[in-house]
């Protein structure tokens, strides 16, 4: 590897200095201890509850700011699971306005997304539980509150959500203390040292643009780091500011995960784009350095509307022992099964576009700006099918879906992909007149989620939709369902030994008897039947069964419910 290039800071002042810093091309920083250590939010402990309020807390060394934390903490503590866990948090909303707490890239069930239909009201609170059942990886959690998520995220609504499991930890990746999470927000320097979140017309065209980086909430951070590999696990928690993460000197370091966890290979880069949503997980060696040197973690320039595309220093690497890690960078990673697009069902097409029209939202897909109560898109459970994001805007559109990860399979057709966009994603980047096809396929659970553009300023104006994930019906015919029938996720969920499963039956129209025969029927993961909970005439109405698993092992079940010719199944977890 090069000789590196270092940072010399322009000013020993301790002040925040809020302008792109400038590279030296013949010192090298030794044992400057200028700007502040990079802090680690605390991780949540079982059987605490995450209480949501107004809290006065040093951002800044020597003054005060006011955020929105989650149990005093800003950012919001860290959730680590195992895979296999069952996770079951309270949320208390102490604050003023209603929020929510949505579990982004989690596959959970409807209920428990965390979406604006869904509001936790103040001095209200809200148990959310859901088996973790996909792959290890970095995943986190923010606010989802309608017409509040860019606020209340911007406020300190967010946090790290890490997912591990034994698989994972066989691989030799840098574990512990070489294992480091790294969220990245931006703030605006005008209202130092407060977070004062107050868009114009311009910031909700082009989203709330700060010209202050924090990293785990630390202003001009610095990290202390050992003559060794490590893992850094970046998440890109801003509003909407996009950054080309790079080091300074543009040395290489490795991709070895996206959005959804570990990617299929390891591979060389010298920099990435990340969208507000994404995550990546990168290896960077230290070895090469000298005691006493130091490197950036920077955002290089690119073209971008308004101050997007600002080249920033985010982070300074301090090299201050010889320890080692351990870990290496794998010469293999777990396959991932990439879906193969000539079995896509059908094709969707969402266009991406802005107005000027004064209050009525000036962001749009498919010419809708979002309402609550409608179902914008009804979408088969289990069926493949290639979605197209059509960027007609000059804007960035990051582009997110609840409740799914699904593939990129091309940028303007070229099917040769970065190493961020291969992989499992649950957000991807839409840039300026590009049109971004993927591929997608519900399969663990229906209901209403939604697909959004995850710029928050666009969001909150209207860039969003609902999506329902249907059950297949054994009819291929359109609105043949009544809206009413439905077999609702069960509670609490996981289990033990006994869950409350509901479902409704519509009043009567053309397509059913006045009377119709009624199967409630659970299954285990190999579709053997282990229990009939309902068979009978049932009258049109809202129902609730109790089923008893005390004599079956720990496992994920299906319970399917048949009214005539139609049928819903859904998925619940068993932990003994």
């Amino acid at each position: 590897m090069k000789r590196r290039e270092f940072i010399i800071k322009a000013a020993l002042t301790g002040a925040f200095i809020a302008v792109p810093k400038i590279y030296s091309s013949n010192k090298n920083n030794k044992n400057i201890k200028v700007g502040n250590s990079l802090r680690f939010p605390p991780e949540l402990q079982a059987g605490e509850s995450l209480i949501y309020k107004t809290v006065n807390m040093e951002v800044w060394p020597g003054t005060t700011t006011q955020v929105l934390a989650l149990n005093n903490s800003y950012p919001g503590p860290t959730i680590r699971v195992k895979r296999g866990d069952n996770f079951s948090v309270l949320f208390e909303n102490q604050h003023i306005i209603e929020s929510t707490v949505h579990w982004h890239g989690l596959l959970v069930p409807e209920l428990m997304d965390g979406q604006p239909k869904d509001a936790v009201l103040p001095g209200t609170s809200y148990t959310y539980s859901f088996p973790v059942t996909q792959r290890a990886g970095t995943y986190f959690y923010h606010s989802h509150a309608h017409h509040y998520t860019a606020e209340q995220v911007y406020k300190g609504h967010a946090g790290f959500f890490i997912i591990e499991d034994e698989n994972e930890s066989q691989l030799g990746l840098p574990s512990g203390e070489f294992d480091i999470p790294l969220l990245i927000q931006d703030r605006h320097s005008v209202y130092k040292p407060q977070f004062t979140y107050s868009p114009g017309n311009m910031d909700i065209m082009q989203g709330y643009l700060g010209d202050l980086p924090l990293i785990n909430g630390t202003p001009e951070a610095y990290f202390e780091v050992q003559k060794t590999l490590y893992r850094f696990r970046i998440l890109n928690g801003s509003n909407a500011r996009v950054y080309k993460l790079a080091l300074s000197d543009n040395s290489s370091f490795w991709v070895i995960g996206t959005d959804g966890g570990l990617k299929d290979e390891a591979v060389e880069v010298n920099n990435l784009f990340l969208s507000p949503g994404e995550r990546v997980e990168i290896l960077y060696d230290f070895s090469p350095f000298n005691l006493g040197e130091s490197i950036n973690l920077v955002s290089q320039s690119f073209s971008g509307p308004g101050s997007q595309g600002d080249q920033m220093n985010l982070l300074r690497f301090d090299v201050v022992g010889s320890g080692v890690s351990g870990g290496n960078i794998p010469q293999s990673l777990p396959a991932i099964n990439y879906y193969d697009i000539n079995s896509s069902k059908r094709i969707r097409t969402f266009t991406l576009t802005h107005t000027m029209t004064s209050g009525d939202g000036m962001h749009r897909i498919n010419g809708l700006t979002y309402d609550l109560g409608r179902i914008d898109e009804t979408i088969p459970f289990n069926e493949l099918e290639e979605w197209k994001f059509v960027n007609d805007t000059s804007n960035l559109h990051p582009m997110h879906v609840h409740g799914v990860m699904f593939q990129v399979y091309a940028r303007n057709g070229n099917t040769h992909l970065s190493p961020n966009d291969k992989g499992w994603k649950d957000t991807v980047l839409v840039n300026p007149n590009e049109t971004v096809q993927v591929l997608v396929k519900f399969t663990d659970y229906s209901g209403i989620y939604l697909l959004h553009c995850h710029n928050l300023e666009h969001e909150d104006d209207g860039m969003m939709l609902n999506i329902k994930i249907n059950q297949p019906t054994s009819v291929k015919e359109d609105n043949i369902l009544p809206e009413k029938f439905e077999l609702h996720q069960n509670y609490p969920n996981p289990f033990n030994p006994s869950t409350t499963i509901r479902y409704s039956i519509p009043v009567v129209e053309a397509k059913f008897e006045s009377t119709t025969n009624v199967t409630l029927k659970v299954y285990d993961e190999l579709g053997k039947e282990v229990s009939i909970l309902v068979n009978e005439v049932k009258q049109p109405g809202n129902y609730e069964v109790i089923f008893n698993a005390f004599n079956l092992p720990s496992g994920v079940y299906y319970y399917k419910l048949k009214v005539g010719s139609f049928t819903k199944t859904r998925k619940m977890l068993l932990l003994k």
